[in-house]
């Protein structure tokens, strides 16, 4: 792995919840822990993220998976990022106004590549409610060549 860009990637989680759809679904989200390939944050339901039965809406699911994704491959790999490959699978609902543990870690990587595992789970019963396995591209910012003409 690259190196510690953890303070970036707080940096990003959190200008992140500016964005239109990010922000819908990060709205109210905690971030408790920030290290290299490493997220843990805590989020309580707001009724805005909810489906017509008063669960979590697993599109809001989606896109937080997605986001604490990017967030813990880009603490120690900063760079653009691209989802090559996003799997999820669901356990239980939680309901507006119930509080869960999010955890995103990296677990792997090759080459250009990434792996990462997202976890969400229940306060305070542990329950799990999801799983996300997500491969991510990286690939290093350039270095600005302003100044320099193609001509």
């Amino acid at each position: 792995m690259n190196g510690d860009h953890s303070k970036l990637a707080r940096k990003w989680l959190e200008n992140s919840s500016k964005f239109q759809l990010d922000g819908l679904a990060l709205q109210g989200m905690r971030i408790d822990r920030v290290e290299k390939g490493l997220i843990r944050c805590g989020l309580v339901i707001p009724d805005h993220l909810s489906d017509g039965e008063g669960n979590w809406n697993v599109g809001a699911i989606s896109v937080l998976i997605d986001d604490m994704a990017a967030g813990a491959v880009f603490s120690c790999c900063a760079g653009n990022l691209a989802t090559v490959d996003f799997t999820m699978s669901f356990y239980s609902a939680v309901k507006v106004d119930e509080e869960v543990e999010i955890e995103a870690n990296v677990v792997g990587q090759k080459g250009n590549l990434v792996a990462v595992v997202i976890d969400i789970k229940k306060k305070g019963n542990g329950e799990k409610v999801a799983t996300g396995k997500q491969w991510m591209h990286t690939t290093p910012f350039k270095s600005s060549q302003s100044g320099k003409s193609k001509l």
